[in-house]
């Protein structure tokens, strides 16, 4: 492992992890991309899986709101897991490209039409009829694509609900289905358990960057927070749509 190298990996996550705290999701997304321009991709996977479960976890401390986020969201989050497993099948396949084109296309295209459109809401008394539905497509594409945010981050953000609310119900998400493809990789034999061992210490500027951006997150108010999420919307279907 070069000098360079393992610098360039800690400034990855670093940074990614900044972008995490200070806006509640995206930390797997725009490490790989970066990553992935120096480092065969399933080596980066590899590299990103427990720094990014310690991001979430350093999120849902910072974020509070445990309590609302559980009972409001609760089917939410349970009803990803059968979409997860049902979409974690593709990693079968050698190719996922189209999944993943799609994907950013949609996420784009949300990204630019929330931007303009913010003010769109869903009632409060279609939750419990849109939480299973909405959990379920969500661990769907995330199992199929390895993206955790469609379409539970529009869902989230169509709601009246705090920024914290939406970063702790998000994460909640993201670290239950982040463990459920963690086993799954290792079932499968798609770890390199040798690159996460090397690049351990990354855990130590991810836990850096994350607190700062949470720091940051509080100063932000509602309505640019929101705008500043669908632009990383953008970004991230972006990302996607380069692979």
């Amino acid at each position: 492992m070069a000098d360079s190298e393992f610098i360039f990996v800690l400034l990855a996550l670093s940074f990614s992890a900044f972008i995490k705290g200070s806006l509640g999701l995206g930390f797997s997304t725009i490490c790989l991309a970066i990553l992935a321009n120096i480092i065969e991709l399933k080596t980066a996977i590899s590299i990103v899986v427990l720094p990014s479960l310690l991001s979430n976890l350093i999120v849902m401390l910072q974020a509070g709101n445990l309590r609302i986020s559980l009972q409001r969201f609760y089917l939410l989050i349970l009803f990803s897991l059968p979409g997860m497993l049902i979409g974690l099948q593709a990693l079968r396949s050698e190719d996922n490209r189209l999944s993943i084109q799609v994907l950013g296309a949609v996420l784009v295209i949300y990204g630019i039409w929330g931007w303009f459109n913010h003010r769109f809401k869903i009632r409060r008394e279609l939750e419990k009829k849109l939480n299973p539905i909405i959990g379920i497509f969500t661990g769907l594409i995330n199992g199929a694509t390895g993206s955790q945010i469609f379409p539970v981050m529009p869902y989230l953000l169509s709601l009246n609900i705090s920024k914290d609310v939406l970063v702790q119900t998000i994460n909640l998400s993201f670290t239950l289905n982040s463990l459920v493809m963690l086993l799954f990789l290792i079932s499968i034999d798609r770890l390199d358990t040798g690159s996460i061992l090397n690049y351990s210490l990354g855990i130590i500027p991810v836990a850096i960057g994350v607190w700062l951006g949470g720091k940051l997150r509080k100063r932000i108010p509602e309505q640019s927070f929101k705008r500043l999420v669908m632009l990383l919307i953008v970004a991230l279907g972006a990302v996607l749509l380069s692979r």
